[in-house]
């Protein structure tokens, strides 16, 4: 019965799907290309640098998001991520290495990622207007679950194909895939109803600077979500630090080795999967959505904390903890996703989830920066204990705030 209900919401999922492991394909392409053609380390940088600016930049694309056709948004972005594809490989296959040869690619590079950086949002504002509120949190862990599976077994798979094949080809692989994702999106229907949401025009000016500023000031009106969102941006900013560390954490004190590390991060993966399945099954109003959001602090907080406290002990145990605090992870960034969907109209939401997206992917390079010190003065233990602290500390400023609101009413 929901299948046939829910039916556009499937083949959005499975558009979603097909983009993600195009991306992966193009992505870990080009990362290998420049990795293994013998450039400087400084082009590998470039390609992590141009990912992460066009992340923070990407409040920029929120008024083109809500002002442009949704379909359409879909179906464009993908058709020129295959001619990108195309070209790409084509370049690769004539085997002409200079640095003109470099530049263009890593343009191309950039173009194909602005565009994906157009696609998920597009999908994120879609799915209010094709899913009832009672089923929004069922279907967000339903997303997330597909891109946490998917995350844990592409990077293997893609290095798997490059391998087996080349690099040219892995990217030609990409583009019947993107083929793909762009069959599905034109087969994707929305109603007038949705329609006459997604273009309410209470939400725009004409303008693109104006529109872009109606998204900013419609988020600051909405003073419970400004109220979640700030420490957000303080976690992501502890989150870097403990990101970089972890590394040197795993070698440290997990196995002396890549198994270490690699351990950390399928525990992690394993841990997000079971939270994304878990999240399902909650029907959570909207005043319990930010309650909830307490909770999964204090669960994430108290199991990251007993990883440094108990690895020198029990390394299983360490690692145990360390997959609960993700599925408790994961649960949160599901529930305050679900969160925001429902505290505004699909119609400002292209600008809302850019804006958000941007604030809190600044905060994770700068705490990198800061984890380098942190790690050099002393040792990479403390950044776990930090991490760990600031999402404690986050659950108690989430409890006080909730507890506030309550003696308002």
């Amino acid at each position: 019965m929901i299948k046939k209900k829910y039916l556009n919401v499937y083949k959005l999922l499975t558009g979603r799907v097909a983009t993600n492991i195009a991306d992966s394909l193009f992505y870990m392409a080009i990362l290998w290309y420049f990795k293994e053609t013998g450039h400087s380390p400084l082009m590998v940088a470039l390609i992590f640098s141009i990912e992460a600016g066009i992340d923070i930049i990407s409040f920029g694309f929120g008024p083109l998001i809500d002002r442009l056709s949704v379909k359409k948004l879909l179906k464009y972005s993908t058709l020129i991520q295959i001619v990108i594809s195309v070209i790409i490989a084509c370049v690769l296959y004539l085997k002409q290495n200079n640095v003109i040869i470099d530049i263009f690619l890593l343009l191309l590079f950039g173009i194909s990622t602005i565009l994906s950086s157009i696609i998920y949002p597009t999908e994120y504002k879609l799915l209010p207007v094709l899913v009832e509120k009672k089923d929004l949190l069922h279907f967000n862990g339903l997303f997330q679950v597909s891109y946490k599976i998917l995350d844990l077994v592409l990077d293997g798979i893609t290095t798997f194909i490059i391998a087996t094949t080349s690099i040219s080809i892995t990217i030609i692989i990409s583009a019947v895939i993107f083929t793909i994702a762009l069959f599905i999106y034109a087969r994707v229907q929305i109603n007038m109803l949705a329609k006459d949401v997604l273009k309410s025009e209470e939400y725009f000016t004409g303008s693109y600077l104006k529109d872009l500023q109606v998204g900013w000031v419609t988020l600051k009106s909405e003073s419970n979500i400004i109220e979640l969102i700030l420490p957000l941006c303080v976690v992501n900013f502890f989150f870097g630090i403990y990101d970089v560390g972890l590394p040197y954490f795993a070698e440290s004190y997990i196995h002396d080795s890549a198994i270490g590390y690699g351990g950390l991060l399928m525990v992690s993966s394993i841990g997000s999967i079971l939270g994304a399945l878990v999240i399902q099954h909650f029907k959570l109003g909207k005043k319990n959505m930010e309650a909830f959001i307490t909770l999964c602090f204090l669960g994430a907080g108290i199991f990251r904390l007993l990883v440094p406290l108990t690895v020198k002990t029990s390394v299983i145990f360490a690692l145990i903890s360390s997959a609960i605090s993700s599925l408790w992870i994961t649960m949160m960034n599901i529930d305050f996703e679900t969160l925001v969907q429902t505290s505004f109209s699909s119609a400002i939401l292209g600008r809302i989830d850019t804006i958000n997206d941007s604030i809190l992917s600044l905060m994770i390079p700068l705490g990198t920066f800061g984890g380098s010190w942190i790690i050099e003065k002393f040792g990479s233990i403390s950044t776990q204990y930090v991490y760990g602290v600031a999402l404690l500390v986050s659950a108690i400023y989430y409890f006080g705030v909730t507890r506030y609101r309550k003696r308002l009413k």
